[in-house]
């Protein structure tokens, strides 16, 4: 009898282990076929994240046009519009903005490095002196600036512009996200099943449920989440002109596109905003820079908290329920693995992951109990 368990037991550890080996095959030869096909997936992808970003928008129209192919194209003109107003007004102000912006901290380096050497003198002249170390700080100030570039904006910006005008790639990549966008748009709410049907009737069920999950989750979390984002940059605008921020425009745009990013993205956007207002001040608050920055700062977090506490959880709900933690470490492998579009595909493909581990582990732990009532 032991032997017989024993010889269970050893089957069962061979099978794992030949599990775990296929798995991780499996694995290296799945990203090896995505490093090879890396354009095909970015455009595939990105189609997929645009589609849903409007699909709420198609899903109402189609409600009274009765005509899916209808209110896709009018999505499509709405979009179009937008961009083409936003080319118009909103583009040139911002790369004005940027020139401005890059041309000025060179201006006022030189005066805020006065002020740093003013504010760290007692220091130096207290604590360092008194622990005998020999260091001055307008030594290590001016190491620090000889050594960064001196950069010409609008060389940069007229390069990045032809850059953008130029290269046909990027115009084909733009082609080929609205084509595919628009088809699933059209007809990707029957995709699923589709793809459903080529499985066993066994998994069906399990499977049109973890698709159902994820289509909420990906809908809240894209529609939610930039919709917020974009009002919250825009509000921030406003504040920014009240408060006589300059660069306010470019400033909002910041931090709307980094506000999509939960977590670590509003802080980081943030940080332009600091550095304006300790180089350049506010117009309109008359006050220390110190005192202004502790202004701004105190509209920035109250909004945010209005958001994160009251907005968010009302109209997203909670579709990515992660620790900061797991949402920081998806942000920084996005990152690794693709740059920007890393970032931006980490939270939805974690989105993903985590409906279908949940599903999983829930179908696991329903077997596992069945099998000890069987027994008892």
């Amino acid at each position: 009898m032991l032997e017989s368990n024993s010889a269970n037991d050893l089957v069962k550890v061979q099978r794992q282990l030949l599990i775990l080996v296929l798995t991780l095959l499996a694995a290296i030869i799945i990203s090896q076929l995505c490093a090879y096909f890396a354009d095909v997936l970015r455009i595939l992808g990105v189609s997929i994240l645009f589609a849903y970003l409007f699909l709420g928008s198609v899903d109402w129209l189609n409600k009274y046009l009765k005509n899916r192919g209808l209110a896709v194209l009018i999505v499509y003109g709405a979009v179009l519009i937008g961009i083409a107003f936003s080319t118009i007004t909103v583009i040139p102000t911002v790369v004005s903005q940027i020139s401005q912006l890059l041309n000025n901290m060179y201006l006022q380096l030189p005066r805020f490095i006065q002020n740093t050497e003013r504010y760290i003198f007692p220091l130096e002249q207290h604590l360092l002196h008194h622990a005998q170390i020999e260091i001055k700080t307008i030594d290590l100030i001016n190491g620090v600036v000889s050594v960064l570039p001196k950069v010409d904006a609008s060389q940069v910006l007229n390069r990045m512009s032809d850059v953008a005008v130029s290269t046909m790639t990027s115009i084909i990549y733009i082609l080929s996200i609205l084509i595919l966008s628009f088809y699933f748009l059209l007809d990707g709410h029957t995709m699923p099943a589709a793809i459903i049907k080529l499985f066993p009737n066994k998994h069906k069920e399990k499977l049109e449920l973890i698709c159902t999950q994820i289509d909420k989750s990906l809908q809240a979390f894209l529609r939610g989440q930039v919709i917020l984002a974009i009002c919250f940059g825009m509000i921030m605008v406003i504040i920014y002109y009240i408060l006589g921020v300059h660069y306010a425009l470019l400033l909002g745009i910041i931090l709307a596109i980094l506000e999509v990013i939960p977590v670590i993205g509003p802080p980081i956007g943030f940080v332009p905003t600091i550095f304006v207002v300790a180089f350049d001040g506010m117009d309109h608050i008359h006050a220390h820079r110190i005192t202004q920055l502790l202004i701004v700062s105190a509209c920035f977090y109250a909004l945010q908290w209005l958001k994160d506490n009251i907005f968010a959880p009302k109209y997203i709900g909670n579709v990515i329920g992660m620790h900061p933690l797991i949402v920081f470490l998806a942000i920084m492998v996005g990152a690794r693995i693709d740059g920007w579009l890393g970032i931006i595909f980490a939270l939805p493909v974690s989105c993903i992951i985590q409906v279908v581990a949940k599903n999983i582990g829930y179908s696991h732990w329903q077997n596992a109990h069945r099998s000890r009532k069987a027994n008892t």
